[in-house]
């Protein structure tokens, strides 16, 4: 990479309340133990708390959650719904606690409002759960790539934050051109952190970075799936692309996984915002 380290900045910050849900885009971001503070602390689940996703159910695209922290709200809005807020329970009572799962991960977890529930169940057409974390559980991250044994996120599908660059979409959108493919936008890939300044897929290679005063590690390149095909503005899916040209030039070593952006975990809390430098080690400039 011969960008120097000031030219790389953050484009993008993005918070996902709901996962799988619409994500909120965001100027300034507080980050907590677990990545973006608010991301990902709900899911969607069948009632035997199984983990619901747009793999399965596309239209989740289409649902809007808006968090309030400081009054402990969630509203909820989709296309031909009422718009719907509820009080966030974070403790449960013996009649709300249950066991979650998402990837083999066992949760222990609060099942929100019954009105909630109801409304989900109605636009998903799926009986359904909102659940969160209960306040006290540590959701415990994969430790072959943890910086730690106390390494912990929420409901995203294994780490902390999700970051990608610009170059590595344009890179991307460059095949899909190559190919008669139509272009597609950074929202297929759902990052939390989106940064502009680096060579296409430099990210893969950032073990160690900094932004602003919040030390970040990057750990495994991102396995992706068919949710990249799913149009995220109208919860439809689109065909092949961009999994099928992804599979073509980024596919991991063992051939099993195919590869955009970077898995990352904070070992600091703080803040970020939009315009911030990532600064690199001198070794990774």
């Amino acid at each position: 990479m011969t960008s120097t380290q000031d030219s790389i900045s953050v484009t993008g910050l993005f918070v996902y309340p709901i996962k799988s849900c619409k994500g909120i885009a965001l100027e300034r971001a507080s980050l907590d133990s677990r990545g973006l503070q608010g991301d990902r602390s709900f899911m969607i689940t069948k009632p035997d708390g199984f983990f619901m996703t747009q793999r399965q159910f596309p239209t989740m695209a289409q649902i809007q959650p808006s968090l309030d922290l400081t009054a402990q709200t969630l509203r909820l809005e989709a296309p031909g719904m009422e718009a719907l807020t509820i009080t966030i329970d974070r403790k449960g009572t013996p009649e709300t606690l249950m066991n979650t799962e998402v990837w083999g991960d066992v949760c222990e977890s609060v099942v929100q409002a019954k009105e909630a529930n109801e409304w989900l169940g109605t636009f998903l057409h799926k009986d359904c759960r909102l659940v969160t974390m209960q306040h006290d559980f540590k959701r415990i991250v994969e430790q072959e790539y943890a910086t730690g044994p106390h390494d912990h996120t929420g409901f995203a599908d294994g780490f902390n934050i999700l970051l990608a660059s610009e170059e590595s979409l344009a890179a991307l959108n460059d095949r899909l051109f190559e190919r008669g493919q139509e272009p597609v936008p950074m929202s297929r890939f759902r990052p939390n952190i989106v940064v502009r300044g680096c060579a296409a897929f430099a990210e893969d290679s950032w073990s160690g970075f900094r932004i602003n005063d919040v030390q970040m590690f990057g750990v495994k390149p991102c396995g992706r799936c068919v949710m990249t095909t799913i149009d995220q503005e109208t919860g439809e899916k689109t065909g092949a692309e961009p999994l099928a040209t992804l599979n073509i030039f980024r596919k991991s070593e063992d051939g099993k996984k195919t590869l955009f952006g970077q898995n990352v975990i904070n070992t600091e809390q703080g803040f970020i915002s939009l315009g911030d430098a990532i600064v690199l080690p001198k070794s990774e400039k």
